[in-house]
């Protein structure tokens, strides 16, 4: 039994969990439907594909969409739109017979007879949920393996996190990345603390609904080798040596690895139960480039496509190629003004200290240097090996890797990161010295966290840190980080606010601006050296000045020489007033031939 003075803690504890959430739930309901006079976000890249994606899958039993990322994100967000009858459906869908995922998305959203609002503000909500499911986790968990005090940290640190707002609210795969990874760790600890079957099939459980979150979630099979490897390391001894040990825990792996691959098999099979044979056979040639290096590739997932069973292995193999494929190649990358289609090693460090609140990345790194200073127990150490070898691992992949599109990439590593500060947190409060001072550099540090994080409600997205100015945002990062395509309500508005009849816009990602803008003009050469109100994303701005020069088109150099009159959307939209005065002063010029 629990003296009054637990109940009274565990009490308090509760009460921080039930509202640092509800605030968290609130702030991202608030800031994607529109609220307190700012307009909702409009439908990002991604969502555009992922909307259409589940719905197939849900609907239809039919997963020929998006088989790069694994069903169940998708299909939890889009379980009510399969329920709604507001929802006009897709197969009769020329794009979706033709196996065109971006296409079909936006026939869905805008050519069908549909709301595109209401679709995607219903899809949005049980993603809502599952961030507030994430932060319920990372509470018992924290409260687990350290404390309650370690809890109550963590939890506030989660509910005030500007990076997990933006993307907790949004259709996409990264914050369900990290409740896999999440999940799969706490239940993987508790397989190896606990004799039997129970703790195996919890894991076995975990790790695949991991792996039916995001294909991410694969490196969780090598994170969970090495933490076998420490443990067995940490627990010899002169009667038991490392093989011995070794041998015990690699038998859990092996059956946790087993169980995992049983649920993603299972999880499959009512995905792809409808698609049509000709259609995985289709989806397979269109995937898959013909040449004598992919032919043993093509030829083992053919042998899957004709029966139902079977086929949701296939398709679970197809994803994971597609994956590799997309991680080996490389995307368009632009920080810091240096634009490459080429991979950039320093851009996720330098993304996370542009992004991430100024508090915590002080906290991150004096946790970093007492957990190097301060020696602690074995079972402490294996505790801290729990929360370090995932975090590790995630960032050497990230570094490696070429998806330099995004610090969303890295979310699957912040709530380890977010332990690992409330573990130092607590434990400098519990040490008696200077406790006073402690105590207010910490309440100022999590009021400096929580002013930063509402000073920019509601543009989450376009979140930077005090040291970046606000209008310059775009000179440092782009895409997922800053405009992803969500400001087109933003744009509305500030066209109706300031009466402006017409408007030139280039803008980024597959969405149909003027199904919400009446006033946008035709841009003749998008890019090219124009007169009147001009709005450009602020990811076309950067990425035009690469693709201008390969394709011999009018990139945004010529806009260099002026400055934006206007912001929308946190600095994702740039809005100038170009005059012929302003072009014969400022002649356009390109710093390529330009051939339209």
């Amino acid at each position: 039994m629990l003296n009054l003075s637990e109940k009274i803690k565990n009490w308090i504890a509760y009460s921080v969990m039930f509202f640092s959430l509800l605030f968290m739930f609130f702030i991202c309901f608030f800031s994607s439907r529109g609220a307190f006079g700012f307009p909702a976000d409009s439908e990002i890249v991604d969502e555009i594909a992922h909307i259409a994606s589940g719905y197939s899958c849900v609907k239809y039993g039919d997963f020929r969409l998006n088989p790069e990322h694994p069903p169940l994100a998708k299909a939890l967000a889009c379980l009510p739109l399969s329920l709604s009858k507001k929802v006009n459906g897709i197969q009769d869908c020329l794009f979706y017979k033709k196996i065109n995922q971006w296409e079909t998305g936006s026939y869905m959203l805008y050519k069908n007879g549909n709301d595109p609002l209401y679709i995607v503000k219903t899809a949005r909500l049980p993603m809502i949920f599952l961030t507030i499911a994430l932060g319920c986790v990372l509470f018992f968990f924290t409260k687990k393996q350290f404390g309650r005090l370690e809890a109550i940290f963590a939890i506030m640190i989660f509910s005030l996190y500007p990076d997990i707002i933006a993307h907790g609210r949004l259709v996409t795969t990264d914050i369900a990345a990290a409740f896999g990874y999440v999940i799969t760790i706490y239940s993987f600890d508790y397989a190896l603390n606990h004799r039997g079957c129970k703790g195996i099939v919890l894991a076995g459980f975990c790790l695949g609904i991991a792996n039916l979150l995001k294909f991410s979630s694969l490196l969780l099979f090598i994170i969970l080798f090495i933490l076998i490897c420490i443990r067995s390391s940490m627990e010899k001894n002169d009667s038991n040596n490392f093989e011995q040990i070794f041998r015990k825990y690699v038998y859990k792996y092996i059956l946790i690895c087993l169980l995992c691959f049983l649920v993603v098999w299972v999880f499959y099979i009512p995905f792809v139960w409808n698609t049509p044979p000709e259609i995985q056979a289709r989806l397979i040639v269109k995937s898959i480039a013909a040449n004598p290096e992919n032919e043993p590739l093509r030829i083992f997932l053919h042998f899957f496509e004709n029966n139902s069973i079977l086929r949701a292995l296939g398709h679970y193999f197809l994803g994971i190629s597609l994956v590799f494929n997309r991680v080996t190649n490389y995307n368009l990358t632009f920080i810091l003004g240096k634009i490459s289609n080429d991979a950039i090693f320093w851009y996720f460090p330098v993304a996370w200290l542009l992004k991430t609140p100024l508090p915590i990345i002080f906290l991150f790194f004096s946790s970093i240097v007492y957990l190097f200073v301060n020696k602690r127990k074995k079972e402490e150490k294996w505790k801290i090996w729990m929360i370090l070898t995932p975090f590790i691992v995630y960032w050497l992949a990230a570094l490696t890797g070429s998806l330099n599109i995004g610090i969303r990439h890295l979310l699957p590593t912040i709530p380890f990161a977010i332990m690992i500060i409330s573990y130092f947190l607590a434990k400098i409060l519990r040490e008696k010295k200077y406790l006073k001072t402690k105590y207010a550099s910490v309440i100022l540090l999590f009021v400096f966290l929580g002013y930063s994080t509402l000073l920019n409600y509601p543009y989450y997205l376009a979140y930077f840190n005090e040291l970046i100015p606000k209008d310059q945002k775009y000179k440092y990062l782009t895409d997922s980080s800053l405009d992803w395509g969500q400001s087109l309500l933003g744009l509305k508005k500030y066209v109706e606010d300031n009466k402006i009849q017409e408007i030139k816009f280039s803008s980024f990602g597959c969405s149909i601006p003027e199904y919400y803008i009446k006033e946008i003009s035709k841009w003749h050469h998008p890019n090219s050296p124009t007169t009147g109100f001009i709005a450009v994303s602020a990811t076309v701005y950067q990425s035009s000045k690469i693709n201008g020069k390969l394709n011999h088109k009018w990139s945004c150099h010529w806009l260099d020489k002026f400055k934006p009159i206007a912001q929308v959307g946190g600095g994702a939209i740039l809005i100038f007033h170009i005059t012929e005065e302003d072009l014969i002063k400022h002649p356009p010029k390109s710093p390529y031939p330009v051939f339209d």
